[in-house]
């Protein structure tokens, strides 16, 4: 159902709309402004039984927690807490069904009070990629020998959380690797668990990237080669490089 949950906020559709006016008051857009882009952005569900309800409910939560909860807004929830329309999906189960309800009944007491202490208007956190397409990196690794990895892309399309895309290769050792060792281009390959001979390709996130800087030097360049690889379907933070090798091989020295 998209709930993991009875909580108003433990929903997909609640944490998406609350998501999106984070993004718009970012943007510079005024509560009210944000509010009226939510209700245009999701206006398909809107008329959903299961899903329009929680439309105006993240819009409410989202107003309350940084300012004021507009009345027309406050109506429509209260109007359809008192209707019960949008609780079918919880009829199946009475114990979790009167736990939404609660929940639910907390969350208009809630809303139906001034809040005495909004949160900060959110700004935008400006995160890029910290590195560049073909930089060389010498890694170190958790027990003091040294990896190597390639950048092989970069996205920034979100500025808030630009991504790397970073290619280990096939070296441990005591000694940090030099150019020659990155022209090789030889990609670790995880044979170990269920990852079945893939190639250790991760997206990084930059989210605690600073906390790991200091394992991370840049050698040297290379050139983004048309058959490098450039795709993955795997996002990780910065402190997942260098460990893969570590599973590979485990306490053997290079």
């Amino acid at each position: 159902m998209g709930a993991w949950g009875t909580s108003v906020t433990s929903d997909d559709t609640v944490s998406d709309v609350v998501g999106y006016m984070v993004d718009c008051l970012k943007a510079g857009n005024t509560l009210e402004h944000a509010s009226d882009l939510a209700l245009l952005n999701f206006k398909d569900l809107l008329d959903d039984e299961d899903d329009g309800p929680l439309i105006w409910i993240g819009v409410a939560h989202a107003q309350w927690k940084y300012g004021t909860v507009a009345q027309s807004v406050l109506d429509r929830v209260r109007k359809d807490f008192l209707s019960q329309r949008g609780l079918e999906r919880w009829r199946e189960d009475p114990t979790l069904l009167q736990k939404r309800v609660d929940a639910l009944s907390r969350f208009l007491r809630k809303i139906e009070s001034p809040n005495l202490k909004p949160a900060a208007t959110p700004t935008q956190i400006v995160r890029l990629a910290p590195y560049a397409p073909g930089d060389c990196l010498s890694v170190l690794t958790a027990d003091q020998r040294y990896t190597a990895a390639i950048v092989l892309g970069v996205n920034n399309s979100n500025v808030e959380n630009g991504l790397n895309l970073v290619g280990s290769l096939n070296y441990l050792s005591h000694s940090p690797p030099v150019a020659a060792d990155f022209e090789r281009r030889d990609w670790l390959i995880k044979k170990h668990g269920n990852w079945n001979g893939e190639r250790d390709l991760i997206w990084t996130l930059p989210v605690g990237f600073k906390k790991e800087q200091r394992r991370f030097q840049i050698v040297c360049q290379t050139r983004i080669r048309f058959f490098d690889p450039k795709k993955s379907e795997i996002h990780g933070a910065w402190n997942s490089i260098g460990a893969q090798i570590l599973h590979c091989y485990g306490s053997d020295v290079a």
